[in-house]
């Protein structure tokens, strides 16, 4: 009796239990994935929640003082905003003549006609460069002087 191998392993019934078994986990693995990314969703959402509620409730460092320790406190952050800003515009002052001046010493190897174009090039790159520092400078000396003239308005209602 010769059975042929076709036959054998079309009614052979082994390692059904194991393809089984792989598909139980399968299932199980996506079900916990799916449901841990849902609750992290929602963890995340009430702690948002919470938080905005503390913002709402006006939880600030500047609660519980007065009108006038508000004022002064605002004149420093006022100060320390200006020193912070032209300490950053100097940075990138000195940044950007650090590129111009890397560039003109790389273009120095260029033919002359070459050289002077890419001179060119590298000077309006520091000319935007100095605008751009002194643009955010500015930015941040207004911000600073709204939230200072703001202060300084809340404190003269106060009198």
């Amino acid at each position: 009796m010769n059975i042929s191998m076709r036959q054998r392993l079309s009614n052979s019934d082994r390692g059904a239990g194991l393809v089984e078994y792989a598909l139980i986990v399968l299932v199980v693995a996506l079900a916990s994935l799916a449901g841990l990314q849902s609750m992290g969703t929602g963890t995340s959402e009430s702690f948002e929640a919470v938080g905005d509620g503390f913002e709402d409730v006006g939880l600030d460092e500047d609660a519980g003082l007065t009108p006038e320790e508000k004022w002064e406190k605002a004149k420093q952050d006022y100060r320390d905003a200006i020193a912070e800003a032209k300490a950053k515009r100097s940075d990138d002052l000195a940044d950007a003549k650090a590129e111009y001046q890397a560039a003109k010493a790389d273009n120095k190897n260029l033919p002359k006609n070459e050289r002077k174009a890419a001179n060119q090039q590298a000077k309006a790159d520091y000319k935007a460069a100095k605008s751009a520092a002194n643009q955010e400078y500015k930015s941040s000396v207004n911000e600073a002087k709204s939230a200072r003239d703001a202060a300084k308005a809340e404190y003269k209602a106060s009198k």
